[in-house]
C-alpha cells in the first residue's frame, strides 16, 4: 500500500496493488500462528491480517475509481478537483461471491464498490468556513454557488 495506494496515486500503480493484494488474499488463507496467543504479537497479527487485507482493497478501490484531486486524495493522472465527485461517497461492502448476499467471512467474500450520492452542504454550513480553507475540499465555482 504504501509503494503503490501512497501519497501520489497512478492508475497503473492501484491495478498492481489490487493483483497483489488478491495474491496475498489468497495466501493469508494458509496463514497460521503456532503457540499461545498470550505474550504472541504474531497471533494477533494472524487475526488482524484478513481484515487488514479487506480494508487495503477498499482504500486501493475506491482510490482508483475516483477520478480527481481533492483534499488528501492525489491522483497524479488526474490532477485537478472534478465537482461531480464531491457530491459523490464511494462505499465498500463485504459481498457473497455468487453475489447479492451479503458475506460476514472475510475469507470468501468479495469487495464491491457502490457510488452513492451526498446532499449539497447547506449554504448556512458552508458559511461557518474561512473560503481559504475550503479550497483543498471544493472546485473553485463551488465556492461561489
Amino acid at each position: 500500500m504504501n509503494d503503490l495506494v501512497g501519497i501520489i496515486r497512478r492508475e497503473g500503480e492501484m491495478e498492481q496493488a489490487l493483483e497483489k493484494l488478491s495474491d496475498l488474499r489468497v495466501r493469508a488463507r494458509r496463514a497460521g500462528v503456532e503457540g499461545h496467543r498470550q505474550f504472541n504479537p504474531g497471533w494477533h497479527l494472524a487475526l488482524d491480517l484478513r481484515n487488514m487485507l479487506l480494508v487495503s482493497e477498499c482504500v486501493a478501490r475506491a482510490a482508483l475509481e475516483r477520478t480527481e484531486s481533492r483534499g488528501g486524495h492525489t491522483r497524479e493522472d488526474h490532477a485537478g478537483m472534478n465537482r461531480d465527485w464531491r457530491r459523490i461517497n464511494l462505499i465498500c461492502q463485504l459481498t457473497h461471491p455468487e453475489g447479492g448476499l451479503v458475506a460476514t467471512d472475510p475469507v470468501s467474500g468479495q469487495i464491491s464498490l457502490t457510488r452513492e450520492t451526498t446532499d449539497p452542504i447547506r449554504a448556512d454550513l458552508l458559511a461557518l468556513f474561512e473560503k481559504e480553507e475550503l479550497v483543498k475540499y471544493l472546485a473553485e465555482e463551488e465556492l461561489y454557488e
